[in-house]
């Protein structure tokens, strides 16, 4: 037996490139915090100076989370504005970092599951704090023996989460890969014969021709952008904000057996 395996570590199982990725775009949410942070606390050293440019934009939105936040949870609730602000921007930026060429974090599993078990603590740590010890008789209603039943149906949140971010951005990727490789395969078709006994190395340094070589990238570039707008831009604002909607309800949720739609109305006058 060798026993140098024991302690042995696989760099390239360990470094995901969706994890790298996350990581980076973690890095720049940072970096962006860090400059709104002293952008605004120059501008509070002058308050009559007015807001422009970037720190205009971001006023804008960080005043647009803190209505969604407050119409949908309550006044009582405005601070888990600052949480949805977190969350919005690294969701965002996961979806649409892949316009850059760079794979995207959500089709990675453990990314998306990661933001929703965020969700799924911060429902539980509710419940827990507004019921106190009444938090487990929800395990045994309404009779003790759904307690398996109930136990089982206490992760669909984070199962629904997790596989609505995954699935969306997944299929996106899915759906670009064939549309990339058919327009290659067209694009050869059509110029292959300019580049006949032309080849290249690909990014594994296979010496290649045909769709992956040369000829394959000229129809791509007038068609691909248009879908990079719907399945990055556009589908990572929806996924952003439904995940926002859908942890800030859930968790509206565990605090009163009000119905909801009761608790929105009265927020909202």
């Amino acid at each position: 037996m060798d026993i140098s395996k024991l302690w042995r570590f696989d760099f390239e199982s360990f470094f995901v490139p969706e994890i790298v990725v996350s990581l980076f775009a973690m890095l720049i949410v940072a970096i962006i915090s860090f400059v709104i942070y002293f952008k605004f606390k120059k501008l509070n050293e002058n308050p009559l100076e007015t807001p422009k440019g970037f720190t205009l934009i971001v006023s804008w939105f960080v005043e647009f989370i803190d209505k969604l936040t407050v119409n949908t949870m309550g006044v009582k609730n405005k601070k888990f504005a600052g949480l949805m602000l977190a969350l919005s921007m690294y969701i965002f930026l996961a979806f649409t970092i892949s316009l850059t060429g760079l794979p995207s974090p959500v089709t990675y599993l453990g990314v998306p599951l990661s933001i929703a078990l965020i969700t799924f603590i911060l429902i539980h740590y509710t419940a827990a704090k507004e019921n106190k010890r009444g938090y487990f008789k929800r395990f045994i209603e309404p009779v003790p023996i759904f307690l398996p039943i109930n136990l089982l149906t206490m992760w669909a949140p984070l199962l629904s989460l997790t596989l609505r971010m995954f699935g969306n951005a997944l299929s996106g990727f899915c759906i670009m890969s064939i549309v990339y490789f058919g327009l290659e395969s067209i694009s050869d078709m059509i110029f292959g014969s300019s580049f006949s006994g032309v080849y290249w190395a690909n990014a594994t340094g296979a010496v290649v021709s045909g769709a992956s070589g040369p000829a394959g990238i000229f129809i791509a570039p007038f068609i691909t952008p248009i879908l990079h707008l719907y399945f990055d831009l556009f589908s990572g604002f929806v996924q952003t904000t439904v995940f926002m909607l859908l942890t800030m309800i859930l968790v509206l949720n565990e605090q009163s057996e009000e119905p909801i739609e009761a608790q929105l109305e009265v927020s909202r006058n």
